[in-house]
């Protein structure tokens, strides 16, 4: 009787007690992960705005809420993609219709409450 071992033209790496390899075979090669990209011109990424989107869309003005929360996500969708200049762009966008969307917001819940009174 022979022992029990491992096939001929089995993995060529070392195994335990169960028969099953411990780590891959050397010939599989390993998962490499893609770097972030480097910041262009050493610029800082501008701001998303998101949390202030999230908020005038749940209680001022939901469409434009609605609106500068895409543009809120056009910023790291344009960065990632090297578009520096758009991602600034899309910053402010979202930033102006913010705060149209506050004030018109706030102008509706003065005037609803005005007429409640």
């Amino acid at each position: 009787m022979t022992a029990p071992g491992p096939s001929p033209g089995a993995g060529s790496g070392s195994t335990g007690p169960s028969g099953k390899e411990k780590y891959p075979p050397p010939d599989v090669p390993p998962v490499r992960q893609t770097p972030p990209p480097p910041h262009v011109g050493g610029e800082a990424k501008p701001p998303t705005r998101w949390p202030l989107s999230i908020v005038v869309f749940l209680l001022f003005w939901f469409i434009l809420g609605a609106i500068a929360m895409y543009y809120s996500s056009q910023v790291n969708a344009r960065w990632r993609c090297g578009d520096v200049a758009g991602a600034k762009q899309a910053s402010k966008t979202a930033l102006i219709l913010n705060l149209i969307g506050i004030g018109v917001g706030l102008l509706f819940w003065i005037l609803v409450i005005a007429a409640g009174s």
